[in-house]
């Protein structure tokens, strides 16, 4: 096997990571109410870490106040989250990992019961079918423009905090997402309407954080390049626009999400093109794809880096094998199935408040054996 993914590589803004291997972010629920990391958080981090991932990726990161998606969701919109984030940047740089923080803006999908009772918030005033959804409000344009100077504050509380950098969800249904979905984006304003404004949201908040903050700073962005098949809010066709919009702004890499990662659009059903290959194709050179979505075994990821990928990121793999890069260059590597007892969970970092989220909050796949 060609083991392209234990490589160096060098980003274009001269950073180095170790090998082509990022712990995926899971949003996990396993902090503090008030955002602050928790103990069971960071020794998850450090587990993997240890276990030679390049870069370990954070849970996702309320970046302004009153936008909790999830209890115990980590957060980086006060000085109080300081001292966690500068002791997973610590022990991230231990390791020589890279330390990068997920901004993961939520939006509509945020809860008003753990937000002070405060309405969600989105681009325009939508009802969703999904359980528990909150008819959100309408953000004004001085809102969006508070958001935004949000995330430049949060990058630099994170940069202080001495991270390798920080990863803006720009995927899955949350702020960034409803902004370009012509499903949750109704606005008739700069901000709505055409593919140009839908897009400008998160082309903003790259340009503000990238202007902000030192070019050794990593700035990725994760993009869900085609809505769900059952949401259809923009089409492969809209998001390979916008990955060409975003090639001069001035960012590291980008973490394509996915289910899986070979999956090609359900918009030409009869082509057999993956649209990792089709994102490749349009993004600069110079910038890196992370490819994710159910790679489990080294042939999954090696499948992918032949397909166009230059790095991948592990969710589930890493929950199974914590060292997965250490072992992964062993002949005789092994990896379990799900579902796992609670009690080996628990030995692979896995807190309570985490297995409540692995049997709701991603119960697509059965992970614990009851």
């Amino acid at each position: 096997m060609n083991e392209q993914f234990f490589q160096p590589y060098t980003f274009n803004n001269g950073v180095t990571v170790k090998n082509r291997l990022f712990m995926a972010p899971m949003t996990n629920g396993q902090s503090h109410t008030d955002g602050r990391f928790s103990e069971e958080e960071l020794h998850w981090l450090a587990m993997r870490a240890q276990g030679g991932f390049g870069a370990v990726i954070s849970a996702g990161a309320a970046p302004y106040d009153d936008d909790l998606f999830i209890e115990g969701q980590i957060g980086t919109f006060s000085d109080d989250h300081e001292d966690g984030l500068q002791r997973f940047a610590e022990m991230a740089k231990r390791e020589q990992s890279l330390a990068i923080v997920q901004l993961m803006p939520s939006g509509m999908r945020a809860k008003s019961k753990l937000n002070r009772g405060r309405q969600p918030a989105g681009p325009s005033v939508v009802q969703l079918p999904i359980p528990d959804f909150e008819q959100p409000r309408e953000l004004s344009e001085d809102q969006i423009h508070t958001i935004l100077d949000a995330f430049v504050d949060s990058a630099q509380r994170v940069h202080r905090a001495g991270a390798s950098g920080i990863e803006l969800h720009a995927a899955n249904g949350y702020l960034f997402t409803q902004f370009f979905s012509l499903t949750t984006n109704l606005r008739k304003d700069e901000w709505g309407g055409s593919l140009e404004n839908r897009a400008r949201f998160l082309l903003e908040a790259m340009r503000k954080i990238r202007a902000s903050l030192p070019d050794d700073f990593i700035l990725g962005v994760k993009i869900l390049v085609e809505d769900w098949s059952n949401g259809r809010g923009f089409d492969i066709d809209d998001g390979l626009e916008l990955i060409r919009m975003m090639n001069d702004v001035g960012f590291n890499y980008l973490n394509l999400s996915a289910m899986n990662a070979k999956e090609v659009s359900w918009k030409y059903p009869d082509q057999k093109q993956t649209n990792l290959s089709r994102v490749r194709s349009v993004l600069r050179s110079d910038i890196p794809v992370v490819a994710s979505g159910s790679l489990i075994t080294p042939q999954d990821v090696q499948d992918v880096l032949n397909d166009g990928a230059d790095m991948v990121a592990l969710g589930r793999a890493a929950i199974l094998a914590p060292d997965w890069p250490k072992r992964a260059a062993r002949p005789d590597f092994e990896i379990k199935s799900f579902p796992l007892t609670t009690a080996e969970l628990n030995a692979l970092g896995v807190s309570q408040k985490f297995l409540y989220a692995l049997r709701n909050g991603l119960s697509m796949w059965k992970f614990i054996q009851e």
